[in-house]
């Protein structure tokens, strides 16, 4: 019981990150279309509240707690909701375009 509640302690960014994603959901029905864009969404914000939230809370003086836990949940809405949109912008730039402009090749 003490081991599950150790890995409790060290995942609870990334729990609130979860729940935090769980709600951004409701606005990005549109992004996503099938259950692997669903599952990378809340994966993202996961990871965005897990690896973040102490480096973010550490930046604004940010020491309590449930305060803390909130810059989780906000990292993980915001963090799904980042990455939708970058995955967004990749898919409707022409990148091989600009690559071609930049170091040359063929315009075909």
């Amino acid at each position: 019981m003490e081991l599950f509640h150790r890995l409790l302690e060290k995942l609870d960014w990334a729990i609130a990150g979860l729940l935090g994603a769980l709600i951004a959901t409701r606005w990005h029905k549109d992004d996503l279309l099938d259950r692997k864009a669903w599952i990378l969404f809340l994966l993202t914000g996961m990871a965005c509240a897990h690896y973040l939230t102490g480096m973010v809370s550490a930046y604004f003086g940010i020491v309590e707690p449930r305060s803390v836990a909130g810059v989780g949940f906000l990292l993980g809405t915001f963090g799904g909701s980042l990455i939708a949109a970058v995955t967004r912008a990749i898919k409707a730039a022409d990148l091989w375009s600009v690559i071609r402009s930049k170091f040359g090749g063929p315009n075909g």
